[in-house]
């Protein structure tokens, strides 16, 4: 696929689109998991936090007691995380801390995400010993009496490394999970395009195969967003058809309505000796001719636009070569052709015919000895455009003789209509020039120099049909 096709441009965005999606709720749930796992956390600090309050004024509700025997096995286990501590907030009374504790107290040097409960408790989460971070419960209550309340902070500590882990384990899994989902969704996105846009391809093969004239029109059942197309395509294509017709007609009417009173007119004045039927034979001449070369272009310019016109041309080579080499027998010309069987023009028969018989048989006359033809496939720029993607496949077709050549100058010179470098040759001098505007019509190109065997080279380019 190429970058700027629409099955790429398609791909991508759906691709994209559900990455992101995907993304964002990954993030979604993992801080709904972390939220639900740290509310279970609390609730079990909170219900700690609730037994040390009862055990520690089991008795009374002025002092606190030591409860010694509170919590569980990690509250014994020294550095465990998990810490409570009584500490009066006047500093004047000891404060009664875990074993887990060992000889120190809890001392909250930061504090982040200080939420207050209703019921008077906050819950927090602290760096204790700057090395390890714990969830934090704590309640401050005032005992005793009226006239000596005492106010004590009621503390207990988890390890959130257990709230990371969870979240850690949750994540590497939702992250697997997405993965594959991911992965799924990326290969159906890539299915969904192909198939969707299959119609696509087979409008293009169709189109293909009207351009290679196999097929006058598109056929077949298209998707309903498809059908459109192809039925505007078939009228265009109709449309265009009609108008060549129309203007073939057109042409052969104008040839016929000029060129008889102008063939009456040179007859009523041929054999005159005055000076009057001399100028009127004269220009009638020039008109016949002048009428000739643009219904000549005409009629080239109709065909040149009929759409799937497609010619193989070994067989008119071959058929050619047979030909020439029939008509100058008696000067035994060595003829080599070049050219793969496969070789397409993208252009009528009888253009190209007329294109390399005018050439050959401008070589045939002028050779010596030998004459060589050679066709090959290249890439050329389309005229007008520098763009390497405006590439075009087409023909180079070089066309060589061993005989006198020319100069620079009558390279230029034989190209314009009519001129003739040898007066004893027979011809009307229009061949080189009937090439040149059967070549441009169908956007090729027209160069001569001279050839590696010593005579003139003709090289000239047509759009392949390949």
């Amino acid at each position: 696929m190429k970058l700027n096709s629409l099955a790429v441009r398609l791909f991508l965005t759906s691709s994209a689109i559900a990455l992101i999606v995907l993304f964002a709720s990954a993030l979604l749930l993992i801080s709904q998991y972390q939220s639900t796992i740290e509310s279970n956390f609390d609730e079990r600090l909170k219900a700690n936090l609730s037994l040390l309050i009862e055990s520690s004024l089991l008795d009374n509700y002025e002092t606190p007691k030591n409860p010694k025997q509170f919590g569980g096995f990690a509250f014994t286990l020294l550095n465990s995380g998990w810490y409570w501590q009584i500490q009066p907030l006047d500093g004047r009374l000891p404060t009664f801390t875990s074993i887990s504790l060992g000889d120190t107290s809890l001392k909250f040097t930061t504090k982040d995400a200080l939420i207050e409960e209703p019921d008077g408790t906050t819950k927090f989460y602290v760096l204790h010993q700057a090395d390890r971070r714990l969830r934090v419960i704590e309640r401050v209550l005032t005992l005793g009496s009226n006239d000596a309340p005492q106010i004590y902070a009621f503390t207990v500590t988890g390890d959130s490394g257990e709230i990371d882990e969870d979240v850690i384990d949750f994540a590497s899994m939702l992250s697997l999970s997405f993965l594959i989902l991911g992965t799924g969704l990326i290969l159906a996105t890539l299915i969904q395009v192909k198939v969707g846009l299959q119609p696509l391809r087979v409008v293009e093969r169709d189109l293909t195969a009207v351009r290679a004239g196999k097929t006058d029109r598109l056929e077949g059942k298209y998707p309903s967003e498809i059908e459109p197309l192809q039925i505007e395509i078939n009228n265009l294509i109709k449309s265009n058809m009609t108008i060549i017709e129309r203007a073939r007609t057109h042409v052969g009417n104008l040839a016929h309505a000029l060129k008889t009173p102008l063939s009456v007119i040179n007859n009523e004045v041929e054999g005159g000796g005055d000076v009057l039927s001399k100028k009127i034979a004269e220009q009638t001449n020039v008109m016949q001719n002048q009428i000739s070369h643009h219904l000549d272009r005409a009629r080239m310019a109709a065909r040149v636009g009929v759409v799937g016109n497609i010619t193989e041309i070994y067989k008119p080579l071959t058929s050619l070569e047979r030909a020439l080499t029939r008509i100058y027998q008696d000067k035994d010309i060595q003829f080599e052709l070049v050219c793969p069987k496969t070789a397409k023009f993208a252009g009528e028969q009888q253009d190209f015919e007329e294109i390399i018989g005018n050439l050959l048989d401008n070589a045939f006359k002028w050779a010596n000895s030998q004459v060589t033809c050679s066709v090959d496939e290249i890439l050329a720029e389309k005229r007008g455009s520098k763009s390497r993607e405006a590439a075009v496949s087409m023909l180079s077709i070089m066309i060589d003789d061993d005989g006198p050549g020319l100069s620079k100058t009558e390279q230029k010179e034989v190209r314009k209509r009519g001129k003739r470098l040898d007066e004893t040759k027979p011809g009307s001098g229009l061949g080189l020039s009937i090439v040149t505007d059967l070549v441009d019509l169908y956007g090729g190109s027209v160069e001569t120099s001279t050839a590696p065997i010593g005579g003139l080279r003709v090289k000239i380019q047509l759009p392949s049909g390949s």
